[in-house]
């Protein structure tokens, strides 16, 4: 009951003065939002890149023109600095490469190299940039890409290079609104086109389907001039030995480009190696930073108790002589403290919150996931803060002697 009543006094006092609490208030409010809405953010911006890499599956290994620099490793095995170092060239990945790695190499199910260039297409009288992309079959059901009507056009079309065509969803509203595209004819490069296919709306953070109209590799590679690939794109028939797959396809290619390797591979576990080195790296500078808002929200919270004990020397003195215990005193402007810390978090948490949610409904590829243990530790964080910057304000309260305080004015 005595320190419930403490806690009484402690909320009355403070609220004797509601602008300077206001203040203090507003202080932590801000420094909670900042922080925690930041560390949201980077931590569902993370976890949309893992979801989605996750999603496509765990058996693709991707290969890309380019090499870690005077390095053996591969891109899962060296830190952020080594990263650094990987150098892109101009691509020697050829079609031959993805065709021989898939004949070679018993344990890899799909191939699907590609190659990709922006030009313009036409169709049913309008017109409109596309990303005019050649690859294989495989890749569709690698990216577990779904179609909206029609179908993707088979190994042996693409080989033959008949002039089929898939389209990604925004080209296909951009020429045909509404309206259903397939079996129409579309014109790119000077070539006509049946289109077979539409793509449901599909895209990866930093990476989009819906601007894409898909074709054979062969006839893609003739009518652009380009001859080598951008990426090879392998599925493994299992995730188990994924590394052993890796260096087999390392070594057909390899060995296909004169014993040179100007490429580098990429598995599922290096593009999250590399997602969680750089997203730990910008998460420690975002504290660093947003950080220091903490510590001048708690010089803040201190300012406002050591003008709180001297207006309220007096009281002090009162409650002194009648009997309060030095606990009492300590305890009530200890409480006070937290308790301003404490309501900032609240408020802070709770605006981070709703900010969170607000940012998901402009961008709703980011997660709006909230994790419990942020709020339980954040509370603690803030109790813990307005404890040890209340601590000298309420010694100094303990020092007042009460005939002295009787006497202040």
């Amino acid at each position: 009951m005595r320190v419930i009543r403490t806690f009484g006094v402690a909320f009355r006092g403070l609220w004797s003065y509601p602008v300077r609490t206001w203040l203090a208030l507003l202080g932590i409010t801000i420094s909670t939002l900042l922080v925690v809405f930041l560390l949201a953010v980077l931590f569902n911006f993370k976890n949309s890149l893992v979801g989605q890499i996750q999603n496509v599956g765990v058996q693709q290994i991707v290969v890309m023109p380019g090499k870690l620099l005077n390095s053996g490793k591969n891109i899962s095995e060296v830190n952020l600095s080594s990263l650094l170092s990987y150098t892109s060239v101009t691509s020697t990945l050829t079609y031959q490469d993805a065709i021989d790695v898939k004949a070679q190499i018993p344990e890899v199910a799909g191939a699907a190299p590609q190659l990709e260039t922006v030009t313009r297409i036409a169709g049913a009288g309008k017109s409109a940039e596309v990303m005019y992309t050649g690859t294989m079959p495989d890749l569709a059901n690698m990216y577990s890409l779904e179609l909206e009507e029609g179908r993707f056009f088979t190994e042996e079309e693409a080989v033959q290079e008949e002039s089929v065509i898939v389209l990604g969803q925004t080209i296909k509203q951009l020429l045909y609104g509404e309206s259903s595209a397939i079996g129409s004819k579309v014109k790119i490069k000077g070539i006509d086109f049946e289109v077979v296919g539409v793509l449901k709306e599909k895209q990866l953070i930093g990476f989009t389907f819906n601007e894409r109209a898909y074709t054979g590799y062969p006839l893609a590679a003739n009518t652009a001039n380009l001859q080598n690939a951008s990426m090879l794109f392998f599925e493994a028939q299992s995730p188990e030995g994924l590394e052993a797959v890796r260096q087999e396809i390392a070594k057909v290619i390899t060995k296909n480009h004169g014993g040179v390797q100007d490429f580098g591979l990429m598995a599922p576990e290096g593009a999250l190696h590399v997602i969680d080195t750089i997203g730990n790296l910008v998460t420690a500078i975002a504290l660093g930073i947003t950080g220091v808002s903490f510590l001048v929200s708690g010089l803040g919270i201190m300012n406002v108790m050591l003008l709180t004990v001297k207006e309220r020397t007096r009281e002090i003195g009162i409650r002194k002589s009648v009997g309060a215990e030095w606990w009492d005193i300590l305890l009530q402007f200890l409480l006070e403290a937290a308790y301003i810390s404490v309501l900032g978090c609240v408020l802070g948490l709770a605006g981070s919150y709703g900010l969170l949610h607000l940012l998901h409904s402009f961008f709703p590829v980011l997660t709006t996931l909230f994790p419990l243990q942020w709020v339980a530790g954040c509370l603690l964080f803030c109790v813990a803060l307005g404890l040890l910057f209340g601590i000298i304000p309420a010694v100094k309260a303990l020092r007042i002697k009460p005939i002295d305080a009787l006497r202040y004015e």
